[in-house]
C-alpha cells in the first residue's frame, strides 16, 4: 500500500515538476498495475473464496451438497485461478518489455514499487498456501466423490493454486530484480 500511494504521488508530481513521464516509466506504471493485481488476488480474493469454500462445507453432508460444492471449486478455478494466473503471464511480459528501459533515478524508484508489490504477494501467498494446508483435509472429505477423488480433479487443482502462484511469484521476483538493476543509473 505504501508504494501505491508513493507511485500516486510519483505520478501527479512528475507533470508538476517539468519531468515528462518516459516510455520506460510508463512500461513499468503497466507493470505496478500488474503486480498490484497480483497482491489482490492473493490477499483478497483467494482467501475469501477459500473461506466461503470451508464455511459451505461445513454444512450436512448429501450428495446434493457435495455436487454444490464441486460447482462452488469448479467456478474457484475458472474464474479467480485462472484470472490471476493470467495476471502473472501479463506482468511476466511487461517485465519482458521492460527489459529495454532507459536508466534514470524516477525508472529506478518505478521498479522497486513493482518490487516491493511482488514481495508483498510473495508474502500473502505464503499466508494462502498456509490457510489452504490447515483446511486441505476437511475439504476433501467433504468434497469427497469420484470426480473430486480423481488425479487432476478441479479440487487438486484448487488446492495447488497457492504453491502454482508461489512458483509464479517466485520467477516474477527475479526478473524485476534484473529490472531494477537495468533501471538504476
Amino acid at each position: 500500500m505504501r508504494s501505491s500511494v508513493f507511485l500516486a504521488v510519483l505520478l501527479f508530481a512528475s507533470p508538476v515538476l517539468g519531468q515528462a513521464i518516459t516510455p520506460s516509466q510508463t512500461r513499468l506504471i503497466g507493470c505496478f498495475g500488474e503486480a498490484f493485481t497480483l497482491v489482490e488476488h492473493v490477499w483478497r480474493i483467494a482467501p475469501k473464496h477459500l473461506s466461503q469454500l470451508v464455511e459451505q462445507a461445513g454444512d450436512s453432508p448429501s450428495e446434493a451438497r457435495r455436487q454444490f460444492l464441486d460447482g462452488f471449486v469448479s467456478a474457484g478455478v475458472a474464474a479467480d485461478q485462472d484470472s490471476a494466473l493470467a495476471v502473472a503471464r501479463n506482468l511476466d511480459g511487461c517485465l519482458d518489455e521492460a527489459r529495454t528501459i532507459t536508466p534514470d533515478a524516477t525508472t529506478a524508484v518505478l521498479a522497486r514499487a513493482v518490487r516491493t508489490e511482488l514481495d508483498s504477494a510473495l508474502e500473502d501467498v505464503a499466508d494462502y498456501v498456509a490457510l489452504v494446508h490447515a483446511q486441505e483435509d476437511s475439504l476433501r472429505i467433504a468434497l469427497r466423490t469420484p470426480a473430486s477423488d480423481a488425479r487432476g480433479s478441479a479440487l487438486d487443482i484448487y488446492l495447488t493454486f497457492g504453491t502454482r502462484m508461489r512458483d509464479q511469484l517466485n520467477a516474477l521476483r527475479r526478473r524485476v530484480d534484473a529490472v531494477v538493476v537495468a533501471s538504476t543509473p
